[in-house]
């Protein structure tokens, strides 16, 4: 539609063969002037062009401030202190220290004073595993809408007669001026949104967090735009369908324009984006239509906003460059780790060949993949997308690798763990056994990697992995010993699991760390939490079949782990300590505790690295916000500023 047939559309208000001047506004329909209608109708065309000129304005101050706190983020991580280590001071009892100085000691002091106040979470049975500082984020973006929705409207109402109808009126009131103020603000945070969910996340880059931490962000866009459209679309219904007459002349004029139709579209599948968002949606549908789905009706999505109001389409153009940039730039890498001088000769596409072994116990299957592709290297920590064509070419999905990169770039040894549940990993699950029974190789695509580069630091270190969040505590504390060695600060693994059988998942890796500890000098110490056994003598629960392990049988093979390659590790000594629970969880709290009590001060602030199931996220960040102090951070102890990077993983 025209500039002209916007408002010729809600009333024919205006006439533009009538004369006069044009004036042109930005994302709205030109104006004529001056007004020849009646007195009403002129004051409600001044004011529906001031509102509409506010609106403009409030969501261009949105993105500025956006930008502002962004700026303020990478600003402060630019002047961000780093940990100070000389000049050495000897204190009593023969500890040394690594003096602050006052700048240091402002910014580690206000840092741990609000990670202890906005680290823990809050409001679970309503916004899940969200941090303090997350919802509080949350509350600032809803506050700012809901105030700049409602200031800077006319709140006013002018009866108007409708031409050539005599005792037929029309009721104009500041209603359309904040349906439209609250469907610009929908527009302006459709690109955001889209910016959070991006797997080639710029954001991540520039902020150094993973992509998961901008999740909650991108999901509560969701029904804040939702909801701006459905009141939007509500309003203008009410407008169009009982203030404006006659009836239903009016309505059936409006809603047959080809806007309309494209309005009507958008929020039938804006709708239906928001419907299958919700967890107990995904779980009926299951994750891979969640994710599909999701990515393209949101692509449709965005197409019918532009065709509703395409003099907003700077939002729609925005948000789909963002897209296109993803995917592309997620389909070069993937190409540029595959494509080359092949193996078997000649130039071209070579997938990965991977070994898989089977792990089985009573909650399921575990598998192991292994295998090596000459690209280049990684940080410990991070994680690939993996696609095993042998299952489907359309899916991948993210894994931590468990291993680190090689030092010389050639052909590095790629681990993952994971746990099969139900779709795709459930198949990989059966793809695994067949493959270990065959003893077969199976193709794999990779693409990234993915995930925070800098997570093995110097200085005091904690890692805790809860099953298979093992992949990313064991390789940041081998890459922390391996290149800032002892000096300086502890060292600890933490890792907890169900049962001792769940050693072999990560026996080689696991190895290699006890023979670090021999030569650290005691900075490094691993402790095992075994949660449902009670002694080292254990059984081990595997499936008579594949196909009993699927039906969930319980035909068991009971084998004993005393004589297998793994008594080892389940076996106690100093520096590495394995804990029988019985069935329980262990107390993260005294485990954070005591690490950092026990943390040398010149070994400067503690980080903790961790990476498990939720649960173990809650009690983690608990733990670690009750162990800052600003107070004795400001004295000088410096152990006291404790930070956490936290990867989430949906179950293991």
């Amino acid at each position: 539609m025209d500039s002209h047939g916007v408002l010729e559309a809600r009333q024919h208000i205006q006439n533009h063969s009538a004369g006069g001047d044009e004036i042109f506004y930005w994302g709205y329909a030109t104006r004529v002037f001056p007004c020849t209608n009646d007195a009403g109708s002129c004051e409600y065309l001044d004011a529906v062009y001031w509102m509409h000129t506010v609106s403009m304005l409030y969501t261009f101050i949105l993105w500025a401030v956006l930008g502002g706190l962004l700026a303020i983020f990478v600003f402060s991580r630019a002047i961000k202190p780093s940990r100070t280590r000389s000049p050495r001071l000897e204190l009593e009892g023969g500890r040394a220290v690594a003096p602050m100085n006052i700048f240091t000691r402002f910014w580690k002091s206000k840092t741990a004073a609000l990670r202890r106040l906005l680290l823990p979470e809050s409001l679970q049975s309503v916004f899940g595993n969200v941090t303090r500082l997350q919802l509080v984020l949350l509350a600032v973006l809803l506050g700012y809408l809901l105030i700049f929705s409602l200031v800077g409207i006319v709140y006013r109402t002018w009866i108007t007669p409708v031409k050539n109808l005599d005792g037929v009126f029309n009721t104009r009131t500041g209603m359309g001026g904040f349906s439209d103020r609250i469907g610009a603000f929908a527009y302006a945070l459709t690109p955001l949104s889209v910016f959070l969910s991006q797997r080639e996340s710029i954001l991540s880059l520039i902020t150094g967090m993973p992509t998961q931490s901008f999740n909650f962000i991108h999901r509560w866009l969701g029904h804040i735009i939702f909801a701006q459209s459905m009141i939007h679309t509500i309003i203008w219904t009410i407008i169009e369908a009982k203030l404006y007459q006659p009836q239903p002349k009016v309505y059936t004029n409006f809603i047959k324009q080809t806007y309309m139709i494209w309005g009507i579209v958008a929020m039938g599948l804006l709708s239906f984006i928001w419907l299958f968002s919700f967890p107990r949606m995904i779980r009926l549908t299951g994750y891979e239509f969640f994710r599909k789905s999701h990515a393209i009706v949101a692509l449709i999505y965005i197409g019918a906003c532009w065709g509703h109001w395409n003099k907003l389409a700077c939002w729609m153009i925005a948000s789909l460059a963002i897209v296109f940039m993803d995917f592309g730039i997620r389909y070069i890498r993937t190409l540029l780790i595959h494509v080359g001088y092949m193996k078997s000769g000649g130039y071209g596409f070579e997938s990965a060949q991977a070994t898989l072994q089977c792990f089985d116990d009573a909650e399921g299957r575990v598998v192991r993949i292994d295998f090596k592709h000459n690209h280049g290297p990684w940080s410990p920590g991070q994680h690939f997308h993996l696609c095993f064509p042998e299952l489907s070419i359309w899916q991948n999905h993210p894994f931590t690798v468990a291993s680190l990169a090689s030092q010389q770039n050639v052909n590095p040894h790629h681990t993952y763990i994971v746990r099969c549940l139900k779709g795709e990993t459930s198949k990989l699950g059966m793809l695994a056994e067949r493959i270990q029974t065959e003893k077969l190789t199976t193709p794999v695509i990779l693409s990234g990697p993915y995930g925070s580069s800098a997570l093995s630091k110097p200085g005091n270190f904690l890692a805790i992995g809860g099953g298979t969040g093992a992949t990313m505590a064991f390789p940041v504390v081998l890459n922390r010993v391996q290149e800032y060695g002892y000096v300086g600060g502890n060292v600890q693994l933490v890792w907890i699991i169900r049962r001792a059988q769940d050693l072999e998942w990560m026996a080689p890796e696991l190895a290699t760390l006890k023979r670090h500890i021999g030569t650290s000098g005691g900075k490094l110490s691993i402790r095992i939490f075994i949660t449902r056994e009670s002694s080292s003598r254990t059984t081990k629960e595997v499936p008579s079949d594949a196909d009993d392990e699927i039906k969930g049988a319980t035909a068991t093979v009971r084998t004993s782990i005393a004589g297998s390659n793994i008594s080892s590790l389940a076996d106690s000594e100093p520096g590495y300590e394995v804990i029988w629970l019985g069935d329980r969880h262990p107390d993260l709290s005294e485990v954070v505790s005591e690490f950092v009590e026990q943390a040398p001060e010149i070994g400067g602030s503690v980080s903790v690295v961790g990476s498990g199931p939720g649960g173990i996220g809650t009690s983690l960040r608990k733990a670690v916000a009750a162990v800052n102090d600003g107070a004795r951070v400001w004295k000088g102890e410096e152990k006291y500023d404790v930070h956490l990077h936290w990867d989430h993983r949906m179950d293991c």
